[in-house]
Parts: C-alpha cells; structure tokens; sequence
C-alpha cells in the first residue's frame, strides 16, 4: 500500500472509529457433554466470493463489501479484494454498521459510496453511536495488479449491513471494577453469537477498558493475556487457559480477577464455575475450592443490595414501604408523623431517605427505621430540587431545576454537599436524574425547545470513593415535536426505561433503552399500558416487576396485570 493511500485509509478510521481496535473473532465454546451445535446459532453460514477475472472497479468493491460479511466471521475472501500490501496491513477489528448503501459513484481510479443511517463500535465492541452524514461516505482508491483491479485503501473496519449484524451479535456486558475496586461496573458491548459467545467476551474482557473509559474502570487483569482457541465446558465449569508472561498475583488480586472473569463469561447460562490458569499456573479461588462459582461474584454487585423487589412511597405525608399489596408505614421519623414533602427516595440498601420539602427548596436525610427523630436538613440551598437519586455507596444525587439552568449536586457524607459540572445537563433545563447503583453512570432527562433528551454521562472516581469528574456526556435518546417524557427508571444493570404519553391521561408507552443509546438489536423495544399513569418504578435487577404507577393502581409492564392500591403520591424502588 503506498504511504497516500495508507494515509488516506487511516484518516478516514481516526475520523469515524477514534481508537477503535474492535470485537474478538475466535474460536467456540465447547460442551464436551452434548454432542453437536449448542450455540442456537439462528443463520447459516457464508464463505464469501472471491472476484473474479475481469471483475471492474464497481464489482471489485461490492464484492469485498459483500466479502466482509462472511459467516462465521472470516476475513479471507475479503483480503483477495485488496492489493499486496493493503492485505497484509488491513486490520478490520472495528466495526461499522449501516442500513443501506447509495449508488455508487466512480470518479477515475476511486470509487465513492455513501452509507445510510451508518454507526460505529469502538474497540471493545461498545456502541458509539450514529456517523455524521458528512462523514458517512466510503471512498476505495484502486490500482491494477496482475492485470486486475484491487483496492489501495480499506478502512481498518468491520463495515456490515445493520440486519446482518443484528442477526449474528447480541449485547452482552464486560465487568470491569471501579476505583475502589469494591464494585463490579457492566460495559454494554455488541459480542457473536453463536459458538464463540463466550470466547469473545473473554477476548474482549483481556484487551482491557478502551482509552475512553480508564478513568472510569478499572480491570486486575494482567496485560498481553490470550485465551485459546476454545473454552471448554465440562459439567458446567468453564476451563479458561490464559497464555501470557504475568506475574503470580496476590491472593486478594486474584479474587478480583476471578471475579471479573466469572461476571463476564456468566452470561452463557452453561457456565456454573470457572477454572482459570495463567500461564500453566491455577489461579486458586478463595477458601479450598478448585473451582470458582460464578455466583460469588453477586458480593460485588452493585445492584445486589438485599432489599431488592422493596417498594417505597408517599401515603398522607407519610413513607411506606414493603410490597404493593402490603404497605405499612415505616418505623422511623418519616414514618411515624405525617410530613408535607413533594418527593423523597430510599437508598439502594433500604437504611435512608432523602426527601424534598414541599417547596422545593430543602432536602431532609433520615434513617428509614429508627427509635429516634435523627432528621437533617442538608446546605444545599436549592429552588426546584426533583426527585434525588442514590447510588449503593451511599452517595446522594440532587437536581436544583433553578429557572436560570440546572444544578448538579452530590453530598458524599451525608453531610456536606458540593457541585458536579455535567456537560449537557449542568445550565440545561434537566427534570430529572438517575445514577446506576455502582456509581459510574449518570442519566438526566433534560427538556429542550425541540423535545426532550436523554443524556447519558460516566462518573470518575479516585480511589476512595470520591467523585473526581464527569466525562463522556452523550445524547442516547432525542425525542421530536411536543412528546415529553413523564419518568425514567432503571431496568437493568445496563438498561432503562422511559414512560412517555401515547394517548395522554388514556394509554402511555414504556420504552427500553441501553444506556449507550445503542439501536440496532430490532429497534426500541415498546411497551403499552393503559389508565394514568404518573411514574415508573423499576430497579436494575431483571427479576424485579417494573410497574407503570397511577394513584390507585399499578400496571406490570412486562406482563400487563394491573394491580389495585391504596392511594399513593409516589411509588418506586430504592435508588
């Protein structure tokens, strides 16, 4: 490849896949119990064809675009579309998806095609959104070689059609931990499916967080780690060999190391334990065991506080807490006299609240249960507060709606409180805000004169704990015209949900959305309900109801049953 030609290549990825070095392609999962094809594969596969003798500038071009989506993932016939050179340094590890091409246009020895409705996976296969349309056109420069037309410069990239990658990859997550290394935090990412589901992730998992995400994460896996061809799985326990020159870690590193491993390769229900080595050498699990139950890692689940499935609300002044059908008034100082406050929230572990008075202008913190009065009104000055959020830490999040521009503020000790800047949120006139429950994440719907966003960031936090900065705001939902959305929950360690007016005051929509905006898995996935609803109570564990809440009832959104309740202000689980 000349040097233009490989400048012109490499330009083109920095300005589309900034970083990008893609998904793993490697070998299968193997259950030596069952014989033949477990994987559920859904799609047969696809060789590829090579060009052919006379093929022309157009045909060379759609061949190797045709080529790149071989199945399973090959890259082989693609490369003999390419020149000598350029297939000997084409590195297709990132992706591109798009739903259709343009007609092509030749101009010369180049040939130019522009991508519709085209988004981009960075280097672990996270999702990073839609292409700019001025950015979304393919231009190939060919030569001849041997009397044939090959291609000078293809892009370092994956690039497929949207419903052939939605056919072959499924999100799934890599766990990395969070500075305190106390908090297992999930990465979306696009993986295979198929035999090498599990292989994949593990090879995703070792490259370690991409660039944009190692102030926020933090991975205990030594560095230059390879996994094999294949994970065997024998009565349920993954063998993971890892080849590489690693120092033998601590014991208390190695828990960790194990656990991100075991978060990760979980989400192939086959897999019960994990056997791993590094280098030849047993990486020992904790205590005498041999093996290492994937579910050990639910000690590092943010989301496993123990109060899952607890419901927590507002009846005449007073907090309630337990299930819909059951709600009694709490045994604490908002509980046992009636209070004018507008909205309040109970922390993910059920021990606190915070809520705002009937102005909108303080916070009161309070033990949930206690024999005493303990109730503090936090400095926090406010004009507007919406509803607070709290992370499993124990970090309290406040949205001051002032009239000139939002507000973020968080109190760590329960004590004092302090300002975060939040691009896009900060100065806007955002609504309301959610933190996940490992206190990476912050989602704020935020109105704006053309329709409401939903604005996604990541928290940086320094090693103990403390909220160091707010990085990487992305806009993962707009909406058009007048729809406004009514609430926002959490779903999902990765996921939420919003509820917006289909028919307002008669029938409102429910709407899944990942938290990095992705939208190729089939579109957004909607749900209906009926009634007034004026709230959504959900909580990311995939087990726990997610509930449309109206005043006297609460409609199931993932099986549509309506349930009747005493009369309620506000309904939701902790967080």
């Amino acid at each position: 490849m000349s040097r233009a030609a490989r400048a012109a290549a490499a330009l083109v990825l920095v300005v589309l896949l900034t970083g990008c070095v893609g998904l793993p392609r490697s070998g299968p999962v193997i259950d030596a119990n069952v014989p033949g094809d477990q994987s559920g594969d859904p799609v047969s596969s696809f060789d590829g064809r090579s060009p052919q003798p006379g093929d022309s500038r157009l045909a060379i071009v759609n061949g190797f675009l045709e080529a790149m989506m071989a199945w399973p993932i090959s890259t082989s016939a693609a490369k003999e579309y390419l020149a000598e050179d350029a297939a000997e340094e084409w590195d297709p590890t990132s992706t591109v998806v798009y739903s259709d091409l343009a007609t092509p246009q030749e101009r010369g020895s180049s040939v130019s095609i522009r991508m519709r409705d085209a988004a981009l996976l960075d280097e672990s296969g996270g999702w990073r959104g839609a292409v700019p349309a001025d950015r979304s056109t393919l231009t190939f420069q060919l030569t001849v070689e041997d009397g044939e037309f090959r291609i000078l410069n293809p892009m370092d990239a994956l690039v497929v059609r949207t419903s052939w990658f939605h056919d072959r990859y499924r999100q799934a997550s890599l766990y990395y931990f969070d500075p305190t290394g106390e908090v297992l935090v999930p990465e979306p990412v696009f993986v295979p499916v198929g035999d090498t589901f599990a292989t994949s992730l593990v090879t995703a998992l070792l490259a370690g967080p991409p660039p944009r995400l190692r102030d926020v994460v933090t991975s205990y896996l030594p560095d230059n780690l390879t996994v094999g061809l294949s994970v065997p799985v024998i009565d349920g326990v993954a063998t993971l060999d890892l080849s590489g020159d690693a120092l033998t870690p601590s014991p208390a590193v190695a828990e960790l190391i194990l656990a991100q491993l075991a978060a990760t390769v979980r989400q192939e229900p086959t897999i019960r334990a994990l056997r791993v080595t590094i280098g030849g050498e047993l990486l020992d699990p904790p205590g005498s065991e041999t093996t290492y139950d994937v579910r050990a890692t639910d000690d590092y689940d943010a989301a496993d506080t123990g109060s899952a499935g607890v419901l927590y609300g507002l009846r005449r002044g007073r907090v309630v807490a337990g299930s819909f059908d059951d709600l009694r008034e709490v045994d604490g100082p908002l509980g046992r006299e009636p209070h004018d406050y507008r909205s309040m929230a109970v922390s993910p572990v059920g021990d606190r609240i915070a809520a705002v008075s009937a102005d909108g202008r303080e916070v009161t913190v309070a033990p949930l249960r206690s024999p005493r009065n303990e109730v503090d009104t936090l400095p926090a000055g406010g004009t507007a507060f919406a509803r607070p959020a709290w992370d499993a830490s124990g970090r309290l999040w406040l949205l001051d709606r002032r009239p000139g521009g939002a507000r973020v503020l968080v109190s760590e000790d329960g004590v004092r409180v302090r300002e975060v800047q939040v691009f896009g949120v900060s100065g806007s006139a955002a609504r309301r805000i959610l933190v996940s429950r490992d206190g990476t994440r912050l989602v704020a719907l935020v109105s704006r004169p053309g329709g409401d966003q939903l604005v996604s960031a990541r928290v940086v936090l320094d090693q103990s704990g403390r909220i160091a900065r707010i990085v990487e705001s992305t806009v993962i939902r707009s909406f058009e015209g007048d729809q406004r959305a009514i609430d926002v929950a959490w779903t999902g360690p990765a996921e939420i949900a919003l509820l917006l007016p289909a028919r307002p005051g008669e029938l409102f929509e429910v709407q899944a959305v990942s938290v990095d905006g992705a939208t190729v898995e089939g579109g957004t996935p909607s749900t209906f309900v009926p009634g007034r609803a004026i709230g959504l109570a959900g909580e990311p564990d995939p087990e726990t109801p997610v509930y449309a809440v109206a005043r006297d009832e609460l409609g199931d959104v993932r099986t549509g049953v309506r349930y009747p309740v005493k009369p309620v202000r506000e309904l939701d689980y902790g967080g």
